[in-house]
């Protein structure tokens, strides 16, 4: 009777993970998900508090690259979904090259990385995406906002106030894009 228990748990353990498992989109489809980027957003909002005031002279006006996220028509969904995408993998690449800031909460800046990343693996279609022609230069936008983000964190020598201004930075753009472009988002 025991092992009827084992094997029946066995099999709905293994039916669980293959239906929490993401899918593959048949048609290529970018798939972009509101809910990790807003769980993305919070993680980074509550692993820091808020900008330190102590930071305040060190602070810096970095222009964040609206027009990428812009689009006129729905023919330029495809490349803003691509620019979301491009997004994530900047972030992921900011950290990846630049360390992992030791004076946030461990625990949710882990989890936000995770995060990122599961996005990055879900969404890489967008990447794909051969519709978005105008990504060239939504691209161009992004490369250099994140290429300003890591100056001002090696200009700073990976300082605490430079590591919130990463933050700081990562929350603009996670909220500009939660609040306008949410309707690309599924």
């Amino acid at each position: 009777m025991d092992l009827h228990l084992v094997a029946l748990l066995c099999t709905v353990f293994c039916f669980a993970q293959v239906w929490s498992m993401p899918t593959n989109n048949a048609i290529g489809q970018c798939i972009l998900r509101k809910d990790l980027l807003t769980r993305s957003y919070k993680l980074v909002e509550t692993s820091g508090g808020l900008f330190p005031v102590q930071c305040l002279d060190e602070n810096v006006a970095i222009p964040l690259p609206q027009n990428a996220f812009e689009s006129e028509n729905t023919d330029q969904v495809a490349g803003v979904e691509k620019a979301v995408y491009q997004t994530l993998e900047n972030i992921n690449a900011l950290f990846e090259n630049n360390g992992d800031p030791n004076q946030w909460d461990a625990e949710k800046w882990n989890e936000f990385r995770g995060l990122v990343y599961r996005q990055i693996e879900d969404s890489s279609t967008c990447n794909k995406n051969e519709a978005a022609q105008d990504f060239p230069s939504r691209e161009a936008s992004l490369k250099v906002y994140f290429e300003t983000i890591t100056s001002t964190l090696k200009e700073k020598d990976f300082s605490y106030c430079a590591w919130e201004i990463v933050r700081k930075e990562i929350l603009r753009i996670l909220k500009f894009i939660l609040d306008h472009k949410s309707d690309i988002m599924h």
